[in-house]
C-alpha cells in the first residue's frame, strides 16, 4: 500500500522553533540555524531570549505572552533576532495544552524573503494602480487621435457649467464635420482616411490654446470647446482660422487631399438653463444649416431655429400618423406627346386628406421630411401604392406608364434597392419598363457615384429613370454627366416664363440640346397654355404635362380622362378651329 511521505519540520521553508511554558527551547529546525546561525543542539535547553534583542523581549513580555493567555495565539509581530543581519521578522506564535505540559510553537519568517514580497507586492501595486489609471484614461480617449471622447466632452461640460458663475465670461462649443470625407475613405481607403483625421486632430490642438478642449465626437465629426468668449465677432474669427487650417491640402504617402469643413456653433451661458448633451444638439442643428448653406461654412445656433426644429418634430409625429390612419392619397397628371397626342403615362402625386385642413398638397408636408427616416418610408409608401394602381390598370387594359418622385436621400438609403427589389416581385406581371423613377433634389446628393451605381442598378431592373426638375441646381450639368438617365424633366418655372424671358428661352433651348447630346428624352412641365405647346414643339421638346394638359386626379378618374383625350380632347386643345380659339 501507498504511504505518502511526511515532510519533516527540518525541510519547511521558515524557522520552527518550540518552547516549554519556561521559554525553554525544546526544538529548533535547520532553518534557524541557516538563516540566522543558532544550531539545534547549541538551542536546546536555551532561554528563547537567547534570540531576540533587548527590545524584542520587552514585546515578548508585554504584548505575546497577555495574547497567548487571552487568545492561545498571536498573530504576526515583528521580532528581531540576535544575528549577524539584526533584523525584524514576522513571527506567529501558538500556544498548546496537552497532557505532558504547556507548550508554544513559533513560526517565523525569512526576513529577506518578506523583504522581497513587500517589494514585490508595492510593484505589483503601483502596477496596478499605473492599469486602473490607463484603463481609466483610455475610456475618456478617442484611441486614434488620442483626443478625448464623448465620454469626456460630456464631463468637461459638465464641470465647465457648474463652475460657471452669474456674469463671468462663458464659452463656445463648435460643432465640426469634415466636408467629402466619405469620398477619402471609398477611393483612398479607411487606412489613409484614419491618417487624415490623425492630422485634423492635429491641427485643431495646435491651433487652440491650452485651456480650450478638442474632442473626437465620432466619424469625422469633432467638437471644440473656447473658453472665455461668448462674442460672435470673436468666434467667428477663431473658427474661421479653424476652416482655414482644416482647408489646407493633406499630404500623406505622396497622395494630396483637399477637404473643408463645416462648422456650427453655439454659445454658453444662455437665457435657460442647458444640458451637456443639448448644446452639443444645438451646434450639430447649426452645422446642419451650415451644410444645407452649402458647406465650408459657420453657422450660429438660434433659438428661433430651435423653435423650427419643434415644429419639424411635430410634422414628421403628425405624419407617421396619417400613414397609420391611411390618410395620404395618390393623384395623377397625365403626360403627353404634344405632337401625336398619345398619353405617355402620369406622374404620381401625393397629396393628404387631412381630417382638419383638408386635401393638401406635397408642398404643405413634404419638406419638414428632409434626410428623415419618415421620408423614407412614406417614400416606400408611394411606391408600393403607385406600383399597386399600375397593376389595377394593367389588368383593366389600361397600359400606361407612372413615374414616382425619389428624393435624393431616400435614393443613397442602404436599404433602398433591397426594398424596391422586394416590391417589384409582388407584381411580377407588371412590366418593369412602366415603373420611373424621377429623381429629385440632385444638387443635395453629396455621393454621385453612388448615387450613378443605385440608378444603373435600376435600370438593370428594367427601370426608367429621369431627372427632375433639371436647370435649377448649380451642378446639373456635371450630373447629367455623371448620372445614367433616360429623361429629363424641364423645370416649370423656365417653362412659365419662355413666352416673356429672352434667358429662360436660352435655357429651353440649352437642356433641349443638352438632351440630344447626351441621348435622353426631355419632357417639360409646367405647360399652361396653347402657345407654351406650341414654342415647346418648335424648339423641339414633344412630350409635356401641365394644367392646360390636365390637373392632377385621383385614379379613378384618370381612365375617363384617358378615353375623353383621345376621343377629341386633344384635337380640341391643340388643333383648335380656324377661329384661332383654344
Amino acid at each position: 500500500m501507498y504511504t505518502p511521505s511526511v515532510l519533516s519540520l527540518d525541510e519547511f521553508p521558515m524557522g520552527c522553533v518550540v518552547t516549554n511554558a519556561r521559554r525553554r527551547v525544546l526544538y529548533s529546525n535547520r532553518y534557524i540555524a541557516r538563516q540566522y546561525g543558532h544550531a539545534p543542539e547549541a538551542l536546546a535547553g536555551c532561554d528563547l531570549f537567547h534570540l531576540f534583542s533587548k527590545a524584542s523581549r520587552i514585546v515578548f513580555e508585554s504584548f505575546v505572552v497577555p495574547a497567548l493567555a487571552r487568545d492561545g495565539q498571536c498573530e504576526e509581530v515583528r521580532l528581531t533576532l540576535l544575528s549577524a543581519k539584526q533584523r525584524p521578522v514576522p513571527v506567529v506564535v501558538s500556544a498548546v495544552y496537552d497532557d505532558v505540559c504547556e507548550r508554544c510553537f513559533w513560526s517565523i519568517a525569512n526576513a529577506q524573503r518578506s523583504e522581497q514580497l513587500y517589494v514585490e507586492l508595492k510593484k505589483t501595486q503601483q502596477l496596478l494602480e499605473h492599469k486602473v489609471a490607463l484603463l481609466r484614461s483610455l475610456s475618456h480617449s478617442d484611441p486614434l487621435t488620442g483626443l478625448p471622447n464623448r465620454a469626456a466632452l460630456s464631463r468637461d461640460l459638465d464641470r465647465r457649467i457648474v463652475d460657471h458663475t452669474p456674469g463671468g465670461r462663458g464659452f463656445a462649443l463648435a460643432f465640426i464635420d469634415l466636408d467629402g470625407f466619405k469620398e477619402v475613405n471609398d477611393r483612398h481607403g479607411h487606412a489613409i482616411g484614419d491618417r487624415v483625421l490623425q492630422q485634423v486632430a492635429e491641427r485643431l490642438t495646435s491651433t487652440l490654446r491650452q485651456n480650450d478642449l478638442v474632442a473626437r465626437f465620432g466619424g469625422d465629426e469633432f467638437v471644440v470647446v473656447v473658453e472665455g468668449c461668448a462674442s460672435q465677432a470673436i468666434e467667428r474669427t477663431l473658427l474661421a482660422r479653424l476652416g482655414s487650417r482644416l482647408s489646407e491640402p493633406f499630404v500623406i504617402d505622396d497622395i494630396q487631399l483637399t477637404l473643408s469643413a463645416s462648422i456650427g456653433v453655439t454659445l454658453y451661458p444662455q437665457a435657460r438653463a442647458l444640458e451637456p448633451d443639448q448644446l452639443v444638439r444645438q451646434a450639430d442643428n447649426a452645422m446642419y444649416q451650415a451644410k444645407l448653406s452649402g458647406k465650408n461654412q459657420v453657422r450660429f445656433f438660434d433659438s428661433d431655429d430651435e423653435d423650427v426644429q419643434k415644429e419639424r418634430h411635430s410634422a414628421l409625429v403628425a405624419v407617421n400618423e396619417a400613414l397609420v390612419a391611411g390618410a395620404f392619397e395618390l393623384y395623377y397628371q397625365p403626360k403627353v406627346n404634344m405632337r401625336t397626342g398619345e398619353v405617355l403615362g402620369a406622374e404620381a402625386l401625393i397629396r393628404w386628406n387631412h381630417p382638419e385642413r383638408g386635401l393638401l398638397g406635397p408642398h404643405a408636408f413634404l419638406p419638414a421630411l428632409g434626410k428623415t427616416l419618415c421620408g423614407v418610408r412614406l417614400g416606400r409608401w408611394v411606391l408600393a401604392t403607385a406600383l399597386d394602381q399600375l397593376a389595377t390598370w394593367h389588368h383593366q387594359g389600361l397600359t400606361l406608364g407612372v413615374s414616382v418622385n425619389i428624393d435624393g436621400y431616400h435614393l443613397l438609403h442602404p436599404r433602398f434597392l433591397q426594398d424596391l427589389g422586394t416590391l417589384l416581385d409582388e407584381f411580377p406581371d407588371l412590366p418593369r419598363g412602366s415603373l420611373e423613377l424621377e429623381v429629385l433634389e440632385t444638387s443635395a446628393i453629396e455621393d454621385i457615384a453612388q448615387a450613378a451605381m443605385i440608378i444603373n442598378a435600376c435600370r438593370t431592373l428594367g427601370l426608367r429613370v429621369s431627372l427632375d426638375d433639371f436647370g435649377t441646381g448649380y451642378s446639373s450639368l456635371s450630373q447629367l454627366r455623371d448620372l445614367p438617365v433616360d429623361t429629363l424633366k424641364i423645370d416649370r418655372s423656365f417653362v412659365q416664363n419662355m413666352l416673356t424671358s429672352r434667358g429662360d428661352l436660352a435655357i429651353l433651348k440649352g437642356v433641349i440640346g443638352f438632351a440630344m447630346a447626351f441621348e435622353c428624352e426631355v419632357i417639360a412641365e409646367g405647360v399652361e397654355s396653347l402657345q407654351h405647346g406650341r414654342e415647346l414643339l418648335a424648339l423641339g421638346c414633344e412630350q409635356g404635362q401641365g394644367y392646360y394638359i390636365a390637373r392632377p386626379m385621383p385614379a379613378d378618374a384618370l381612365p375617363d380622362w384617358v378615353q375623353a383625350w383621345h376621343q377629341g380632347e386633344f384635337k380640341a386643345k391643340y388643333h383648335p378651329d380656324d377661329t384661332g380659339k383654344e
